[in-house]
């Protein structure tokens, strides 16, 4: 009998699919995790870097709306006027300023004391950043023109002269005091005043009027409430005053300047403030002030023979008048701001010389300028006297911008721009705010401070010549025709 030997089965090795199988399977699964957070991880910190990078690009297109509506950018100098409010968040900002048209901007400081003016202000300063849908300024310097006669909780102290309200061209003369308490520094439009016999409290709104604006279009709102007035009158100077259908509301203004209404106020008191407020129009300049004003217009040397005309208007400092006369070796020109508490009526802004024909001592050279007629037909670069911009220099003058919307470096040069008896010692550039990368080599507008031997006759338009209160000569050089506008706007006082 043969036996067989059954082999013996050899050890089985470990399948692949037994225990292996969870091996395989575990594997795979953390080779995709650990890639996975790998790819996170990297893709986390390339964003973060992109973010980075791109921050104030970013952040300019977050505040783009805003910027397009208030006008402010980043860094921009900026010159505001408005009431201030002691509101802040202390840390982000300590007070706000609320601008004629609502927009309300944010101020602190690091160098001056906000906490010691109130009402109406004039500020400068720098717009910092955008926080919480409002601009924040940093202040630099203060203008408050109440500050030495106004007391928190007093009535305005009176001068023999009476008080000018050029914000809201009204003047009150001296014997507007004997009657009627001025209750606070017409901050936020209104002219708050109480008659001393009848305790009345009077409010005048008050606004400067804009063709632009519906509501604030003085020539049109007297056509349409004159139209269903219910009643009218004529004050003692002149100004007519229209009583609105059904409400206890009169408006009245000053020559399309100035736009006012007084409300919920008894008809005799009304009739008997306004009847003591004095409108500086047309009438009354002719009848009251020229005669003062024409004396301030003078360089020292032209003599006045007789004015040939004059206009009133409206500029940056409130109403002003320009006036025109011959002199001995021409013409000239003077633009003058209107102040009846002044005892010459005003002050003087500018005062510009033509001569025709000049006449050559061995004393003065007379230097004609450079012959560049530029062609000021195309379009120009947008001005806004409504929110200007202002460089006051410790050299004692100021330099007042038609727009905002610029960006302006001086420096300091030895230059005679190659007119005889000319000699200039510092030079500033201007242009386009976003044009500033290009303000030194590319400037649109040249404002030099000289000192002038003689007179410049200029026969063409680049050059302008302006000089300030305290005498000092400045030429204005266009170097773009675009900017002919923007320049002879410019005002230096």
């Amino acid at each position: 009998m043969n036996f067989k030997k059954n082999p013996v089965p050899s050890p089985k090795k470990p399948s692949f699919a037994w225990y292996g199988d969870d091996y395989m399977m575990q594997s795979p699964r953390r080779s995709v995790s650990l890639f996975t957070l790998f790819v996170v991880i990297v893709c986390t910190f390339v964003l973060a870097f992109i973010l980075f990078k791109n921050y104030d690009r970013i952040s300019n297109l977050f505040s783009s709306a805003i910027e397009s509506t208030t006008g402010f950018e980043i860094w921009q100098t900026v010159s505001l006027s408005g009431v201030l409010q002691a509101n802040g968040d202390l840390i982000s900002y300590t007070h706000t300023l609320t601008l004629s048209d609502t927009t309300v901007v944010g101020l602190k400081s690091k160098t001056l004391d906000l906490s010691v003016y109130t009402g109406m202000i004039d500020i400068q300063g720098t717009v910092e950043k955008e926080f919480n849908a409002m601009f924040i300024v940093e202040v630099n310097a203060v203008s408050w023109s109440l500050a030495s006669t106004w007391t928190t909780g007093q009535t305005l102290l009176w001068s023999g002269s009476g008080i000018y309200i050029s914000q809201a061209g009204i003047y009150l003369p001296a014997e507007f005091g004997q009657k009627y308490a001025v209750l606070n520094q017409w901050e936020n439009w209104f002219i708050k005043l109480q008659n001393l016999v009848t305790n009345q409290i009077i409010l005048v709104s008050y606004f400067t009027c804009k063709k632009t604006d519906p509501n604030k279009n003085c020539t049109q709102l007297q056509q349409n409430i004159w139209s269903s007035a219910e009643k009218t009158f004529s004050t003692s100077n002149g100004d007519k005053l229209y009583k609105l259908e059904w409400v206890t509301s009169w408006f009245f203004s000053n020559n399309g300047y100035y736009g006012y209404f007084i409300n919920d106020v008894p008809e005799q008191e009304v009739i008997d403030v306004t009847n003591a407020f004095i409108l500086p129009n047309e009438n009354y300049v002719q009848n009251n002030l020229l005669s003062k004003l024409q004396t301030l217009c003078t360089d020292g040397t032209t003599s006045l023979m007789q004015i040939t005309t004059s206009a009133l208007g409206m500029d940056l400092n409130g109403l002003i008048i320009n006036i025109q006369w011959p002199t001995a070796d021409g013409s000239a020109t003077c633009k003058l701001f209107i102040d009846p508490s002044q005892a010459a009526g005003g002050t003087k802004l500018s005062y510009i010389s033509n001569t025709t024909n000049p006449v050559p001592d061995t004393t003065t050279t007379t230097t004609t300028l450079t012959p560049t007629n530029l062609d000021t037909s195309v379009k120009q670069f947008p001005i806004n006297l409504e929110k200007a911009m202002t460089f006051t220099s410790n050299r004692g003058f100021s330099i007042i911008f038609p727009s905002s919307n610029i960006a302006y470096e001086a420096i300091n040069v030895d230059d005679s721009l190659d007119l005889p008896g000319v000699r200039c010692s510092t030079q500033m550039n201007v242009t386009k705010f976003s044009d500033k990368a290009t303000l030194t080599d590319d400037p649109r507008v040249k404002i030099f401070t000289c000192t002038i031997k003689g007179t410049l006759n200029n026969a063409w338009n680049s050059i302008i010549q302006k000089t300030a209160i305290n005498w000092m000569q400045f030429l204005i050089q266009i170097m773009d025709p675009a900017r002919s506008e923007f320049a002879a706007n410019i005002q230096i006082q």
